[in-house]
């Protein structure tokens, strides 16, 4: 398995405060990524102490973003940054993520059919699962030829 911890966000992904939904990043090999997030006081979709479920959501997307930025960055390619969240399905909230909260956000390819691809993704808290669904990205950059 290949592995290597990322923590400069910033130069992997577009995103920016208030919106940047990961603190690090973790490549497991071409199908698979773990990213980790401690939510704050005053973050961006906390509400009342809690997180909002769909910022979890946005914790995948911006996973499966850092993980083609990653790659784009090891292989020395510019990347245009074009990709986007296609579709949604069967998100599940099991549990509460408060403010202070660290969580672990695993992907996984699932499919791939030209420059779409289907994710499978996880929000951890320790060994608790938190949330779990499967999301769609398109991403132009990356089509089958």
């Amino acid at each position: 398995m290949e592995k290597a911890i990322f923590k400069n966000i910033a130069q992997i992904i577009p995103h920016r405060d208030p919106m940047l939904m990961i603190d690090s990043y973790e490549k497991i090999d071409n199908d698979n990524a773990l990213s980790e997030k401690t939510f704050q006081k005053g973050d961006y979709g906390c509400e009342n102490g809690v997180v909002i479920d769909s910022i979890l959501i946005e914790c995948v997307a911006q996973t499966i973003a850092a993980h083609y930025g990653y790659q784009s960055l090891i292989k020395k390619e510019k990347s245009s940054g074009i990709g986007m969240l296609v579709s949604v399905d069967t998100f599940n909230f099991y549990h509460l993520v408060l403010e202070k909260s660290k969580i672990n956000i695993v992907i996984s390819k699932t499919d791939r059919i030209g420059a779409f691809k289907l994710f499978k993704g996880e929000i951890r808290m320790k060994d608790k699962l938190v949330a779990a669904g499967n999301i769609k990205v398109f991403n132009p950059e990356e089509e089958e030829v």
